[in-house]
């Protein structure tokens, strides 16, 4: 990311150093602004380049979404607990608060009040993803599989949760690489993470 604020810092020498007209400077600044807005966006969202996302994480973990990803990958259980707590106290959005309020939950072990939290989300898909997840870590199974998603990833990391729960290793091993295969960005490295801590 340093790159591209760097170019904008050498096109605003050049503009001045130059006398470049109004329109001239205006259109290469707003090209320099897409172009870090675009990488910014394709890290978070698009990438699957997972060690340019790594290092995008340990850089902006003071941020408190992405200190919990950094948790997952680097932390304790008791880190990302405590790491959602910031998120809590930084976002009021409601279907943003009450996910990261199941999670914390689902993470505590408390899964009946984290369904409870999981039912106030209010958007979809997350919150059919989340009461899904914690579904099956109460060992409701079928009621876990009632659930359909557009996206793979989402279908995948279900099943491969059902797998884990049921101790398939093989099928917790197809289904987790699926589901990492069809996610992007950050997403892709909190799968990885979460997958990874877990023992099967």
């Amino acid at each position: 990311m340093w790159k591209q604020y760097l170019s904008a810092v050498v096109v605003g020498v050049v503009i001045a150093i130059f006398e470049f007209p109004f329109w001239i400077a205006a259109v290469l600044l707003l090209g320099v602004s897409l172009w870090i807005i675009g990488e910014f966006l394709y890290i978070l969202y698009g990438s699957t380049n997972m060690e340019k996302v790594e290092k995008f994480i340990i850089a902006k973990q003071k941020e408190p979404i992405y200190h919990f990803v950094y948790a997952q990958g680097f932390g304790t259980l008791q880190d990302q607990i405590l790491a959602i707590d910031k998120i809590l106290r930084k976002y009021k959005q409601p279907h943003i608060h009450q996910y990261y309020l199941a999670l914390q939950q689902l993470l505590s072990n408390n899964f009946e009040q984290a369904l409870i939290e999981a039912n106030q989300i209010g958007k979809e898909p997350i919150m059919s993803y989340t009461k899904a997840l914690i579904l099956v870590q109460m060992g409701n199974i079928e009621d876990a599989k009632s659930y359909k998603f557009e996206k793979q990833w989402m279908e995948e990391a279900i099943i491969a949760m059902i797998s884990a729960q049921n101790k398939d290793k093989g099928s917790f091993e197809l289904h987790a690489k699926k589901a990492m295969n069809a996610a992007r960005g950050v997403q892709k490295l909190s799968l990885i993470y979460s997958f990874k801590a877990m023992d099967i």
